[in-house]
């Protein structure tokens, strides 16, 4: 991935085409992006420091009864994809966003995710 844009964003999907969507329309907002398969796998790596969030799939998360201590240690806004059987955990900084949501909406909760850090 390019480290380009402004804000640094820490992606975390298994299915690689699904990981490489994720990292195409948050690139296109000029976005800076490092992507992982597993959420565990983002959160330790050294690009954690320099991340203004996080957008993590469901599907990424190997152990559920870890992501209240993952999230919490990374400090920072998670966006969660879940599908509409899944319910998000209910977190202070995760904002649940229905999967296959690309585009728009992604952008728009990644925006306001850093904008609430401002």
């Amino acid at each position: 991935m390019v480290l380009r844009g402004t804000k640094f964003i820490l992606v975390a999907a298994p299915d690689a085409s699904f990981r490489h969507s994720l990292v195409f329309a948050l690139e296109s907002d000029d976005y800076s992006v490092h992507a992982f398969r597993y959420a565990e796998d983002a959160f330790v790596s050294a690009y954690v420091h320099k991340a203004a969030c996080a957008v993590i799939d469901d599907d990424a998360v190997s152990d559920w009864d870890q992501v209240q201590e993952q999230f919490s240690r990374f400090a920072k806004p998670v966006i969660l994809l879940v599908d509409q059987f899944r319910k998000a955990p209910e977190l202070p900084a995760i904002t649940p966003l229905m999967k296959p949501y690309l585009g728009a909406p992604l952008i728009a909760a990644v925006r306001n995710a850093i904008t609430d850090l401002e």
